[in-house]
């Protein structure tokens, strides 16, 4: 009995011994921390350092540092460690003192939209109550210093007796914290007690310890906390996915001749491998990627289902939509034939439409996919398919489609238009989008051809990558900032802009995952440039004719070599086919003016092109060797036709041909220039203002519009039937065409009274939106002019001595000194290349005008009619076509 008493007043003394020294190790005896055990997983970054001495050095005399310095928070760093070391007798002694400790530079939000710096240096022994007294001391008269506690430590408040921020410093255990924002101190002593809870040590694990020099640690929630605080919407999908991580990245820095690089590891290394796909076709990609494109995400794994192990945790799909996609895609094998090649392309913005997306995957077997994606889509009496440029595309109004396919990944897809080009699925989230990048295709407007394109941005050794081209992006991050950092991005444009691109990815070395964050810059570059000076053109090709013309030059593509042909009308009604070269192709005598646009088609299906249009007396179909086509022309006994549009449904080349007569009349003539029933005529109670136009609604079907005299806008199905709500009547007087363009992804009419009211209607007949715009004057004129590929429009209000032009939502663009009658459109062939074309034809000039209303031209070009243009992406170049009395000019500008 004895030795089990003995034994329990044993046990019980080893207890109560351990359990002692263990609340004195916690709570009373001075240990060494780590200061990431101070900082918050939260934080923005966090520059870690055991050299900042040499670092501050090393970077202060740096290339980059005449940009950083630009920048407020590093001039005031810069001021700060200039006021230390005067302090101190500007002897070194702050360098001295931080060589070989663990320094800390972290950032972090502290409000709403508001961000602020933690410095903490970790001294690692009596040197920080030391370097803390004599700092009090030097300060003496120039600061008030008061001493608070928080949670039973103690904080110091200076604060100065000029007009600068307070600092607020602490001292946990031989670290010395220093702030401008108490919050920031009060939560590094929250975080201690804690015992590093929620912090980057935690997070980091073994790999917060750092032997290096000095590196930049970025987390997923950090970012994620930068961009809710930037963004002018409270909800970010990219926010939201990163918030939901606990992803993080160290990085070693290096200053390289003209960048920043970065380089280290990263815990992305634990979801997949990042070895790069063996069959990735990179060259392929190139010839699709636009040059509209603002940031490109790469994916390029060795298989689909390695992309598959990276999941957007902040998406919720649609447990319906996932269904469907489950059963009738994933379950049989759809993802099987795709390679791990997934791009997605962000473009810019053009009219009212700013996100513009498109997805690029790569499969070995692209006809199975698209018969899949056919079959799942089904036979719906309403068309979901479309055509543009000889493509069909797909059209699947279930919410992010590709997110549901793609485990979450590439949201911003309200809908989905799906296509394909060789062994290639382009998904984009628009119609807009997709007719973007189609026309950058067909134009070699992409980066395969251009020689100035970013082709570092995808990189063959690399399984993802993200690579943001700043200035690209810009306007869309000055948009969707809110107002304090919009204002912040617009003053710094020039500071920013220094850095070409910025670039993050991910390589698999061995075992290892590498991260590799790029920030090449040009220190040398100038201050942002002024406006040119205006190009002085003269015509470097002019082609004479017997007497005036009166219609043209319209550009006809030569089937041959692709060059571009001209078509014109003389006086006496003649017609001419022109080669690029400035040869005479053919003339033919016609009986009336030309009243419609020279469309162009592949009559015999062979690949050869013939030119239709139509005057009065009837409809033509003419091949390149000046001869009609069987059964043409076209004629109604009776009836002077007034407009024509060419209809191809699916894009098969069974043409339909829509025309309106002086009578009111519409006709829908098949290819043998028979009419359809239904259009044999179909009468209308007014003239055609506008030509007759097929246009198919996503979700909704085919529609075939007409806006007549009286304003009204008709609607009809293929049979010539009424669709609802048809005849759209917008209650007020209006004699300019209509635009139908882009809106949220569907479509939209958009209408202007001769009064300045703006009016918008869907194509149920329903009304959205009315606006009556100022007038300044009782004669202002206004219309709608819609640029010439059909995706926004502007507002032109004529007055006495001036013309305002304002964009689709209604702001003033600038102002042009026409008055009269005058000829205008826009196009917008990307990024800075937006033109104003103007005629005056009373004087019978032609003008260029850039987006800030600026002529591109020292002096007006000789036009008398529509100026004709177009963009050679290849060489950089525009081609302007004019007519001025029996001429033709040509004129090439230089982008």
């Amino acid at each position: 009995m004895k030795i089990w008493k003995s034994l329990l007043i044993l046990l019980g003394l080893t207890l109560l011994a351990g359990g002692g020294f263990w609340i004195y190790s916690t709570y009373f005896q001075s240990k060494e921390i780590n200061t990431l055990e101070l900082i918050s997983e939260e934080a923005v970054f966090t520059l870690e350092t055991t050299q900042a001495d040499q670092l501050w050095n090393e970077w202060v005399q740096h290339p980059s540092w005449a940009i950083f310095s630009q920048f407020p928070a590093f001039q005031t760093l810069s001021e700060q460690v200039t006021f230390l070391d005067s302090l101190t007798g500007s002897s070194g002694k702050i360098s001295n003192t931080l060589r070989g400790k663990q320094v800390t530079i972290s950032y972090h939000g502290t409000g709403k939209e508001n961000f602020s710096l933690l410095f903490a240096v970790n001294f690692g022994g009596t040197q920080a109550e030391e370097l803390l007294a004599e700092f009090k001391n030097l300060v003496g008269s120039s600061a008030t210093v008061q001493t608070r506690t928080y949670s039973d430590q103690p904080i110091w408040e200076f604060q100065s007796n000029k007009d600068e921020p307070s600092w607020t410093v602490a001292l946990i255990n031989h670290v010395l914290l220093a702030s401008n924002s108490s919050f920031l101190v009060e939560e590094a002593i929250r975080s201690y007690l804690n015992q590093g809870e929620n912090t980057l040590k935690t997070l980091m694990n073994e790999e917060s310890a750092f032997t290096g020099k000095s590196r930049l640690i970025l987390t997923s929630k950090g970012i994620s906390r930068l961009l809710k605080g930037i963004a002018q919407e409270n909800k970010s999908r990219l926010s939201a996915s990163l918030g939901l991580r606990k992803d993080w990245t160290s990085l070693e820095l290096e200053f390289l001749e003209t960048e920043l690089a970065l380089k280290g590891t990263t815990s992305a290394e634990q979801i997949t491998s990042f070895l790069p796909s063996v069959q990735a076709n990179l060259p392929a990609f190139e010839k699709l990627i636009s040059n509209r494109t603002q940031a490109l995400t790469q994916i390029n794994l060795n298989g689909i289902f390695e992309t598959q192990k990276l999941k957007n945790p902040a998406f919720t799909p649609k447990s319906t939509v996932q269904g469907e996609i489950q059963t009738k895609l994933i379950d049989r094998g759809f993802l099987d034939s795709f390679t791990g090649e997934l791009y997605l392309l962000q473009l810019e913005e053009i009219g009212n439409q700013t996100d513009n997306q498109v997805l690029l995957a790569r499969s070995n077997y692209p006809e199975q996919a698209w018969t899949m994606l056919k079959e799942f889509r089904g036979t719906e009496e309403i068309p979901s398919n479309d055509f543009y440029l000889g493509n069909e595309i797909l059209f699947f109004p279930e919410e992010e489609f590709p997110a549901h396919l793609f485990e979450g990944k590439f949201q911003g897809f309200p809908q989905t238009h799906v296509t394909t080009r060789g062994d290639m699925l382009i998904m984009a989230n628009s119609a807009l989008a997709m007719k973007m990048l189609l026309d950058d295709i067909d134009s070699s407007n992409t980066w395969a051809y251009s020689p100035n394109s970013p082709l570092m941005a995808i990189d063959p050794a690399s399984g993802f990558s993200e690579t943001i081209f700043l200035e690209k992006i810009w306007k869309q991050w000055i948009d969707s900032s809110n107002p304090s950092w919009s204002t912040f991005l617009q003053k710094h444009r020039s500071t920013f802009l220094a850095f070409p691109y910025l670039s993050l990815r991910l390589n698999q070395l061995g075992k290892r995952t590498e991260a590799t964050l790029s920030l090449p810059f040009n220190a040398t570059a100038p201050a942002p440039k002024k406006e040119s000076d205006a190009l002085i053109l003269q015509a470097n090709r002019v082609i004479e004719l017997p007497s005036r013309l009166i219609y043209g030059p319209k550009i006809a593509i030569n089937f041959n070599d692709q060059t571009e042909d001209l078509v014109v009308q003389t006086e006496e009604h003649t017609l001419h086919l022109f080669s690029s070269e400035g040869e005479k192709v053919f003339e033919i005598p016609l009986q009336n003016p030309i009243v419609s646009d020279v469309f162009q088609i592949d009559y015999y299906k062979n690949g050869k092109l013939q030119l239709l249009f139509a005057t009065a007396d009837g409809i033509y179909g003419i091949d390149r060797l000046g001869n009609s086509l069987p059964g043409f022309p076209i004629t109604k006994a009776g009836e002077k036709f007034s407009k024509l549009n060419l209809v191809d449904y699916d894009q098969n080349r069974d043409y339909r041909f829509f025309a309106a007569s002086e009578s009111g009349n519409l006709w829908l003539f098949d290819k043998t220039g028979q009419a359809l029933e239904g259009w044999n005529p179909l009468p209308l109670k007014s003239s055609a203002l506008t030509p007759p136009t097929h246009i198919r609604v996503p979700g909704k079907g085919d529609f075939m519009a007409v806006q007549t005299s009286d304003g009204k806008v008709h609607l009809f199905n293929r049979r010539g039937e009424n669709q609802t709500g048809s005849p759209i009547d917008f209650q007020v007087e209006i004699n300019t065409p209509i635009t139908i363009t882009p809106d949220a992804g569907f479509l939209k009419i958009s209408a202007i009274s001769t009064t300045g009211e703006v009016i918008q209607a869907g194509f149920g007949g329903e009304i959205r939106y009315r606006n009556q715009l100022v007038k300044e004057n009782r004669d202002d004129r206004f219309s709608l002019i819609g640029d010439l590929f059909g995706s926004t429009f502007l507002i032109a209000n004529k007055q006495f001595n001036r013309t305002q032009i304002l964009n689709e939502s209604e702001s003033l663009l600038f102002t042009i000194p026409q008055t009269g009658e005058s000829w205008i459109r826009f196009v917008d062939f990307g990024s800075e290349r937006k033109i104003l074309l103007v005629t005056d034809s009373e004087q019978g000039f032609g003008f260029l005008y850039d987006w800030k209303g600026a002529m591109l031209t020292a002096t007006p070009l000789e036009s008398e009619g529509e100026i004709q243009i177009s963009h050679q992406a290849k060489s950089k170049q525009y081609f302007i076509r004019t007519r001025s009395g029996n001429r033709i000019l040509e004129y090439v500008m230089p982008e």
